[in-house]
């Protein structure tokens, strides 16, 4: 009898054992996960991987519209070219970032192709862009892709970490 329940016994602890160790594996799994999304308000890819995708002017449009989800994505946005931290991006790091955020092909422009609407962005937001200013500036340039693209569907090659690719999924999530 004692041979029986020493067996049961030690059935249980392994199977005690096995439950604790599937609960940490679990929650380490979670903080992996945590880390990962964490990690994506610190960094736009340096080679972003390219995304074909379909979307209509609703789909920019839908993502302004959203107030909370739109104040979200920019803020992240922000975070990530506010590469000293101050609470402001500077004219740097507006140029170094902002082709990254909204650009469509896998080539950056730049130089004289830029220089004008630099120049602009600037004459109009200033030139330390807050949080509110650089959300204003995005949803300006989404509010005029929308109008270009009107309301035919647009089949895009797009950054797979930009704000088209984000105003995609705000809609596929919308749908769901």
């Amino acid at each position: 009898m004692q041979a029986i329940y020493n067996a049961f016994e030690c059935a249980c602890i392994c199977a005690n054992n096995k439950e604790r160790k599937t609960r940490e594996n679990k929650d380490k799994k979670k903080k992996k996960k945590k880390l990962a999304n964490k990690g994506k308000t610190q960094k736009i890819r340096r080679n972003p991987i390219m995304i074909e995708t379909v979307f209509t002017s609703q789909t920019l449009m839908g993502l302004i519209s959203d107030k909370k989800s739109f104040e979200s994505i920019t803020d992240d946005y922000f975070k990530i070219l506010d590469l000293d931290g101050d609470g402001t991006l500077s004219p740097l790091e507006l140029r170094k970032g902002l082709n990254r955020v909204v650009a469509v092909e896998s080539e950056v422009a730049s130089g004289e192709e830029t220089d004008s609407v630099y120049e602009a962005i600037f004459e109009r937001f200033g030139q330390n862009l807050a949080p509110e200013k650089f959300r204003d500036l995005i949803s300006e340039i989404l509010t005029a892709m929308a109008r270009a693209f009107g309301n035919s569907p647009v089949i895009m090659v797009v950054h797979s970490d930009g704000l088209i690719m984000e105003a995609v999924r705000h809609e596929s999530g919308k749908a769901m």
